[in-house]
């Protein structure tokens, strides 16, 4: 096929890794257009990936460019809007950082846009694309912790908190408004890593936790249920010094990858296997997975996906259930409850295919 043509909306950091994938798919994919609200920004982009042309409003830059996908690299609650003007201008294969949306309802109403227009809409978790999350749950299906009982996820981060709570203009990750926190940035890998290997709808929630100075939740501990009755545990902070996991329990081992979300490029990941016999003696096997950088493996997965030679590696419907579990611990936290989730039955009918 000859080289997609894609637009970029937001051209802020993340929009450079995705930038860097197209460069390294050169062949396949090239960045025709972009658009932020602030000038200096495409112009930043244009100096970095050459020629194109420039908007400051990006339905302006849906009107009048021809692309065959979108790339929207803009805040979690800005993507629902944003979908749907994409969807309006005829523009049906989109690329939307996550979190997909800070809502249930909000993302339920975009996997029913995507269906009402027969659109393609995938969730840029890029992990879930990196060779080591693929080993993973290669491993898991293959067997290796036999029957899974639980799931630990965690992804924390320090955040001193010293920017101004007054500035409107702090970064997004320090804005309730915007769906910044710990919820819908860092938690969000741990919420779609723990649904993933356990396999199942979640059930019920419980979750503790707190606020900073931004009025943003910035500690979430938690414990998430699912109806095959595997057992997540929810560990995010921007309390805490850097911490990566995710671990995989069942009654044959435990799988461990200690650097799960954001995996280096040229870092070369371990996946570790402990078993145990009599009783406490401890055996480990490791695994070594090769360096490779998942936002061109992601990448690569949606151009497959868009010349119908694959599926998509993160389903919509998956990113929904996201959205509603988050918005279920998010809620737990702030009524000092368990939480009951109700999915809607098409997205869990589609989870289950």
């Amino acid at each position: 096929m000859s080289t997609l043509r894609f637009g970029m909306v937001g051209c802020g950091g993340i929009s450079y890794a995705h930038g860097g994938a197209a460069q390294s798919l050169a062949d396949r994919v090239k960045f025709t257009t972009c658009c932020d609200v602030v000038p200096s920004a495409t112009q930043s982009w244009v100096r970095e990936y050459g020629e194109m042309a420039e908007y400051l409003d990006y339905n302006d830059m849906f009107a009048k460019e021809e692309m065959d996908a979108v790339v929207l690299a803009t805040w979690p609650n800005q993507h629902l809007d944003q979908i749907r003007d994409c969807l309006a201008a005829g523009h049906k294969r989109i690329l939307c950082e996550k979190s997909l949306e800070v809502t249930g309802e909000r993302a339920y109403e975009i996997f029913k846009l995507a269906q009402a227009n027969d659109a393609t809409i995938m969730e840029a978790f890029m992990y879930r694309h990196h060779p080591a999350m693929l080993r993973m749950r290669e491993l898991v299906d293959r067997g290796e912790v036999g029957t899974v009982d639980s799931v630990r996820a965690c992804f924390s981060a320090f955040d001193d908190e010293t920017e101004d709570p007054t500035n409107p203009n702090r970064n997004w990750r320090q804005r309730k408004e915007c769906g910044g926190g710990i919820p819908y940035d860092f938690a969000c890998y741990c919420v779609n890593a723990i649904r993933f290997f356990a396999d199942s709808v979640p059930a019920r929630v419980r979750c503790y936790g707190g606020k900073g100075v931004y009025d943003t939740i910035n500690r979430m501990y938690a414990v998430i249920e699912f109806e095959n009755g595997v057992v997540g545990i929810l560990e995010s902070s921007k309390k805490e010094d850097f911490t990566q996991e995710v671990q995989v329990n069942g009654h044959k081992g435990i799988l461990d990858l200690p650097m799960s979300w954001t995996i280096p490029h040229g870092f070369k990941s371990t996946i570790t296997r402990s078993t145990t016999q009599n009783w406490s003696d401890r055996m480990f096997d490791n695994y070594m997975v090769e360096s490779a950088d998942p936002y061109a493996c992601q990448m690569a997965n949606f151009l497959d996906v868009l010349e119908g030679k694959a599926d998509q590696r993160l389903p919509l419907a998956e990113s929904v259930v996201n959205v509603f579990t988050i918005e279920a611990l998010v809620k737990s936290i702030e009524e000092d409850r368990e939480v009951v989730l109700d999915i809607p039955a098409d997205v869990k009918a589609a989870l289950a295919k």
